[in-house]
């Protein structure tokens, strides 16, 4: 029987409906002031030991939620309140996350039956996601289960795999775990965890098992416990000894692909020290092996014409821009010039770079140099008219030109406005285009090709894909400096009749401009001195530089560098 009814307050909230009883906690659905649902936790806290609260006094549950949600992430149960009541002479204190429509993992499958190895896949993945966040803020979960995990539906349909339940979460110490271990689902604990020892390794197995349920429809190892009832002893027994044959991962209804064996017996070992080191690594494989080994490359001949050798001038056409290229020539280019010698000092390989910047300020120019400085193959994507990988087709060309790149490696693939081909998402979930996308350019280094990027706008490039192994460095392609903007009133006036012409004092005076800006202002004024019938002056040139103003001011630079 619940302890509150439905329209009863419970601090500033109101019951809506009663979801289920724990051990020392109600769940309930309940509207707040603004009218808005809301899911809440209710804690006895008189059935709870004092040893398993933090400091004798506080939920540990609601503790770790507040954490967790001092930085978002969207496969992780988001807080919202907490507080405290008394009704009659007891106290409760509770907890109050965003409400999601949608089902339990559990009742899915017992609806719709098991996943396909895509869903099932896609699922832990955002799972993974989740986890890793958790433990980079020290705190283990020891309860991934189907029961736990919320197919959150939303606004377009679309659904995103989240953590709703934090009732064992823990901090990362070695020991017996400051929480009740006997309402833990059986065949989703690691072996260790029945000696009290939790770490991330554990968790680690735990989705683990989460993957085999959603593919064979039960845990690994999963038989009838029923005779055993609620003794503890029984049903460790029975565990180990159903654990001490092989694994299954082969029936008539279910086959799986070779490389997902490998990584359900890594992730499933029953030795700690066999598993993957961490959800992140598991996140990783499990990305990594999405591309199969044996896919048939194309030669690249049907792509020839957009594949350049990197062998022009480089940098030496870049004109100033000095610290840049220093910076891009000691953290980039003498790694992959100087094998050897990164192997000796253990340089860390870099994957792919950003470079951002206003409009016009040659970022582009920047990244075709960089590619010529090296010495590699490279293409150009112009991501603009590329499109988006939500667009039809758009993967499947851009695994092509990867293939491709495969081919002619070492190589350079410079995707230009990477904000059009992998723009911010309008909602947060993991979808199978940005899956893969990442499988596409995660570690893509080890196949000898590393990723050039622009951007007018690094906000809006999908966050995705800014993560090391995919894009490890950026830098800022700042307005063009003294020396380029010289070199780029030279080139514009270079064929066209002109006086003798001051380009130091040109320079100073289109300070803050982009090269747009100084093309236009130099098309401004061959045009006044073709009216005219006279030859390109210092003087025109001044005129129209005093009343022009730059695009793209010294704030809009500070803007970009934050």
């Amino acid at each position: 029987m619940e302890l509150f009814k439905k329209g009863e307050k419970i601090g500033k909230y109101t019951v809506n409906d009663f979801i289920k009883k724990g051990a020392s906690a109600e769940s309930y659905t309940v509207y707040g002031g603004d009218d808005m649902l809301y899911f809440m936790k209710v804690y006895d806290m008189a059935s709870i030991p004092k040893s398993q609260l933090l400091e004798g006094k506080e939920v540990p549950e609601i503790v770790f939620c507040k954490e967790l949600n001092e930085e978002r992430n969207d496969n992780v149960i988001r807080y919202v309140d907490n507080g405290g009541v008394r009704k009659g002479n007891k106290e409760y204190h509770y907890l109050v996350t965003e409400f999601y429509s949608g089902m339990l993992l559990n009742e899915s499958l017992e609806k719709d039956g098991v996943f396909d190895v895509d869903d099932a896949v896609q699922i832990t993945l955002c799972v993974l996601n989740g986890l890793s966040f958790m433990h980079s803020k020290a705190l283990l979960h020891n309860d991934i289960r189907p029961s736990n995990i919320m197919l959150k539906e939303l606004d377009d349909g679309m659904l995103s795999p989240t953590i709703i339940d934090l009732g064992h979460v823990s901090y990362m110490v070695l020991g017996r775990p400051n929480f009740m271990m006997g309402d833990l689902a059986p065949f989703f604990r690691a072996p260790e965890t029945y000696r009290g020892i939790f770490t991330p390794k554990s968790d680690v197995f735990s989705v683990g098992a989460l993957l085999y349920y959603l593919i064979f429809g039960k845990a690994p190892w999963e038989v009838d416990l029923a005779e055993c009832g609620n003794d503890k002893n029984q049903i460790k027994a029975k565990v180990r000894e159903a654990r001490k044959e092989e694994l299954v991962l082969d029936t008539e209804k279910v086959h799986i692909p070779d490389f997902l064996k490998e990584i359900l017996r890594k992730a499933l070992s029953l030795r700690a020290v066999s598993r993957f080191p961490s959800a992140a690594e598991f996140f990783n494989v499990l990305i990594d092996r999405l591309m199969p080994d044996d896919m048939d490359l194309p030669t690249g001949e049907q792509l020839e014409e957009e594949f350049k050798k990197g062998a022009g001038n480089g940098f030496d056409q870049v004109a100033g821009r000095d610290e840049l290229k220093e910076q891009l020539r000691k953290e980039v280019i003498f790694a992959l010039q100087n094998p050897e010698k990164a192997k000796l000092y253990q340089l860390l390989p870099v994957n792919g770079i950003l470079l951002y910047g206003p409009p016009g300020c040659g970022k582009s120019l920047v990244a075709k140099s960089f590619a010529e400085e090296v010495g590699f193959n490279y293409t150009v994507l112009d991501a603009s008219e590329f499109g988006s990988i939500y667009q039809p087709g758009v993967i499947d060309n851009l695994q092509r030109v990867f293939d491709a790149g495969t081919v002619k490696a070492p190589f350079i693939l410079i995707i230009d406005e990477i904000e059009y081909l992998m723009p911010v998402p309008t909602v947060d979930n993991i979808t199978k285009e940005r899956v893969a996308v990442l499988s596409m350019m995660a570690n893509c280094q080890e196949k000898g090709i590393l990723i050039v990027a622009t951007s007018n706008q690094p906000d809006m490039v999908d966050p995705f894909l800014m993560r090391p192994g995919c894009i490890d460095r950026v830098f800022f392609v700042s307005q063009p400096d003294f020396e380029a903007r010289k070199d780029i009133f030279k080139k514009h006036l270079g064929t066209r009749p002109c006086d003798t012409i001051d380009y130091d004092e040109l320079a100073r005076l289109s300070d803050d401009f982009v090269a747009g800006d100084i093309t236009e202002a130099v098309n401004e004024a061959a045009m006044t001195a073709a009216y005219m019938d006279v030859p390109i002056s210092q003087k025109i040139l001044v005129d129209v530089l005093k009343y022009k103003n730059p695009t793209y001011s010294t704030k809009t630079k500070i803007g970009f560098n934050k």
